[in-house]
C-alpha cells in the first residue's frame, strides 16, 4: 500500500466572504498549476506567450459562471492542503520567492518564478483576494506565511525584474495569425527547439509577415527582457525587414544598431550579439 502523504503546505485564498464553493474550478486549477511551475521552476517555454491570457483561457472566461465549484472543503477560507514529495526544496523555493517579492530589486528572477507570480496575480485580481502560502499549523490553524501574492504583486516587481526597450530580432517565421489576437511565431537560429510568440502591431503587418513564412527576417519593435540574463520574453512587432542577400554580419550590425539606447545597459553588448548569432 502506498504511503499516505501528509500536508506540507497550505495555499490559501483570502478575502472577506470568500468560500471554497465560490471559487471556480478553473481558477483553482490555474493557482495549483502556477504553484507546481514555481516549485519545479518549469517555464513551459516551448513557446513564450506575449499575451497575459492565452486564447483558450480568454474563450473560457465567458463560461465562468457555469464552472464547477469545490464542495466539502473546510468552511473558513478557500484553503487547499498540498503534499510536496520534495518537501525541503519546495518550501525553500516558495520561501525564497516570498523574500524576493519583498525585495524585488535584489532578486535574480527566473522565467518560471515570474510566470507563476503573473498567473497568481491575475487570479488574485479576478477573485479580488490575496493568495497566501503557509506552513501547516500545529497548535494553531495555520503556520507561518512563506509568501503572499496580491493582485498588484506582478505589477510591483516588474520594474525590477524586466528591462523594456526597442530592439530587433533575427529569426525564421513559423506562425502568423491568431483567433483573438495577432501573433507571429519566430524561431531563432541559436534556439532551434524554441519558439518566441510575439504580438504584431496591426493586421496589415500580419498579412505582410505571412508572405515570408519559413523565411528568415529581422523583426523590430518594443521588447521586454529579463534583467538578470537578458532573455527576451515578449515583443510587439512594429516593422520588419524581408530576406536580403548579403552577409549575416551586416544583418546583425543592423540588429545591433536597432537596439538604440537599451544597449547602453548591457555590460558586454558584443557578447550578446555573438550569442544571438550562435557563436
Amino acid at each position: 500500500m502506498a504511503e499516505r502523504l501528509s500536508t506540507n503546505l497550505v495555499v490559501r485564498l483570502v478575502s472577506p466572504g470568500i468560500h471554497p464553493w465560490k471559487v471556480p474550478m478553473r481558477k483553482v486549477a490555474r493557482v495549483l498549476d502556477a504553484v507546481q511551475r514555481l516549485v519545479d521552476q518549469r517555464e513551459d517555454d516551448d513557446e513564450f506567450e506575449a499575451a497575459p491570457i492565452d486564447e483558450e483561457e480568454q474563450a473560457n472566461e465567458d463560461t465562468e459562471s457555469h464552472s464547477l465549484r469545490l464542495l466539502g472543503v473546510k468552511n473558513s477560507s478557500a484553503a487547499y492542503a498540498v503534499a510536496a514529495p520534495e518537501y525541503e526544496s519546495a518550501i525553500r523555493t516558495i520561501r525564497d520567492t516570498g523574500k524576493a517579492i519583498s525585495e524585488p530589486e535584489n532578486a535574480e528572477w527566473s522565467g518560471a518564478t515570474l510566470s507563476s507570480i503573473k498567473e497568481l496575480s491575475e487570479v488574485a485580481k479576478a477573485l479580488k483576494c490575496e493568495i497566501e502560502f503557509r506552513l501547516p499549523g500545529v497548535n494553531r490553524q495555520y503556520g507561518d506565511v512563506l509568501a503572499k501574492i496580491t493582485p498588484c504583486t506582478f505589477h510591483n516587481i516588474s520594474a525590477s525584474a524586466f528591462i523594456y526597450g526597442d530592439t530587433s530580432v533575427y529569426g525564421k517565421i513559423e506562425r502568423v495569425g491568431g483567433a483573438t489576437a495577432s501573433h507571429c511565431g519566430i524561431r531563432l537560429p541559436e534556439r532551434p527547439r524554441k519558439m518566441l510568440i510575439f504580438q504584431v502591431a496591426n493586421d496589415e503587418l500580419v498579412r505582410q509577415l505571412g508572405q515570408f513564412m519559413y523565411q528568415y527576417v529581422v523583426v523590430s519593435g518594443k521588447a521586454t527582457w529579463l534583467r538578470h540574463n537578458w532573455a527576451i520574453k515578449t515583443m510587439v512587432i512594429e516593422s520588419f525587414e524581408p530576406p536580403k542577400k548579403g552577409s549575416i554580419f551586416e544583418t546583425f550590425k543592423r540588429v545591433y544598431a536597432a537596439g538604440g539606447n537599451v544597449w547602453d545597459q548591457v555590460d558586454n553588448p558584443n557578447a550578446v550579439i555573438a550569442e544571438m548569432r550562435g557563436d
